[in-house]
């Protein structure tokens, strides 16, 4: 059986489709739990920044070195089976947080879950398999919309995480003998069995050996060995194109996104409350936001609205180190952050489109490879950085890295908007 990309018409959306989003928004409010919670967690537990620097490094890199493999091998075996265990590995990794506070244990399950990274929904590193799976239900036409939509579920659900951080007192209470930051990881245990259960509802599996795309035909139908040997080559130099620029964008990521928490602790000697509060607020924003890129990247182009969001979101970064105040910071935090991961959703959808179906699960394999790379190199240096007293170096470098990005990106994929205009307006 295999499902077609153009089953969604006249804005409607395929019941796979919504199942996969509900899946997104429930692993959301976990993932916004533990971002808030996790670098304070390993703090509380004595480690030192350098230490929480190096576990969400190896986290990422173990993403890097899964995600092609993971990617490649869902093309040809299907992406259910993967986006399923991925969920059952969370719930593991959630029951040693549970039981545990053992530092090679919480070093392993945080590695293997990406716990604390604020990945926004992504399974990562099982991300190539869902993303290549959710684009199968998506004709190209309509991905800038509904990848944007989806991202916004990703960030409801994780400022719906962030506010509930303040429900559970974190200091000096105890259920069962368990802490209260180890309640958080009793909360994630349950919502990764009630999304592994979703998960096994979703109808319509595909592999490369019985796909049908009326939106992407193969090669194959082509009957052309030739063709299928150019238009590799031109799916090939867009990919890596796509894979040198994000590692701008990826080492920016990396120097100050998974250190918020300790960074508002630290600079401004705030709660965990406030820092809760103020996540969640960015995480709502960012989910406005990425309502509002859907329809302007529906309207006006996926890429060109990206762009023009970018340049906006990394010069309000420069400001974060130089205001006095939590509150003027957090204002600055949440605009900024907003408008610059509200265009997740467009990028993901940017890099599912540039192959054929047959190809999607490596084309998004790279893309997340040249991301989770560079962002996993990012917490090793900004903890050493904060290590050294310097509190605001991170922000300028990834500043500088973000303006970069922007300018290559719109310079290099430009004329996407223009190919799908003309795709769309052919039928």
């Amino acid at each position: 059986m295999f499902v077609r990309a153009d089953n969604i018409e006249n804005g409607q959306i395929h019941p796979a489709v919504r199942k996969l989003m509900l899946v997104n928004a429930i692993r959301s409010i976990g993932q916004g739990l533990m971002f808030v919670v996790l670098t304070l967690y390993l703090d509380a537990l004595g480690w030192s920044t350098v230490a929480i620097g190096s576990v969400l490094s190896a986290s990422g890199l173990l993403g890097v070195i899964l995600a092609p493999l993971i990617g490649v091998l869902s093309d040809r075996y299907g992406r259910k089976p993967f986006t399923l265990f991925s969920e059952l590995l969370t719930a593991g990794c959630a029951l040693i947080g549970i039981l545990s506070t053992n530092p090679i244990m919480l070093f392993i399950a945080i590695s293997l879950s990406g716990f604390g990274k604020a990945d926004a929904g992504s399974p990562n590193p099982f991300a190539p398999a869902e993303q290549a799976w959710f684009a199968s239900f998506i004709p190209i036409s309509e991905r800038g919309k509904i990848y944007s939509l989806n991202n916004a579920i990703s960030f409801f659900g994780m400022a719906t995480g962030a506010i509930l951080v303040g429900t559970i007192r974190i200091e000096g209470y105890n259920f069962l003998e368990i802490s209260s930051y180890q309640l958080v990881f009793c909360f994630i245990f349950v919502l990764s069995l009630v999304t592994t259960l979703i998960i096994l509802t979703v109808e319509g599996e595909e592999a490369i050996n019985y796909q049908g795309n009326r939106d992407e035909v193969s090669s194959r139908d082509k009957g052309s060995e030739n063709n299928e040997k150019k238009s590799r080559q031109k799916e090939n130099v867009a990919i890596l194109k796509l894979a040198a620029i994000n590692i701008l964008n990826g080492i920016a990521i990396g120097l100050t996104g998974p250190m918020m928490s300790y960074w508002f602790s630290t600079k401004f000697g705030v709660s965990i409350n406030l820092i809760g509060g103020a996540l969640a607020l960015t995480f709502f924003t960012t989910g406005i936001t990425s309502i509002l890129q859907a329809k302007i990247s529906h309207k006006h182009g996926t890429v060109r609205s990206i762009v023009f969001v970018r340049y906006i979101a990394s010069l309000l970064l420069i400001l974060l180190p130089l205001l006095p105040s939590f509150a003027l910071v957090s204002v600055i935090y949440i605009l900024r952050t907003a408008l610059n991961r509200g265009t997740q959703g467009a990028q993901q959808a940017l890099s599912v489109s540039l192959t054929r179906g047959k190809r999607r699960g490596f084309a998004s394999s790279i893309n997340i490879f040249s991301m989770r790379l560079p962002i996993s190199i990012g917490p090793y240096i900004t903890g050493h950085l904060f290590g050294l007293g310097a509190l605001s170096l991170p922000f300028y470098i990834a500043s500088g890295l973000q303006l970069s990005f922007a300018y290559l990106y719109g310079k290099s994929f430009r004329s996407y908007d223009t190919s799908i205009t003309l795709q769309t307006s052919s039928k």
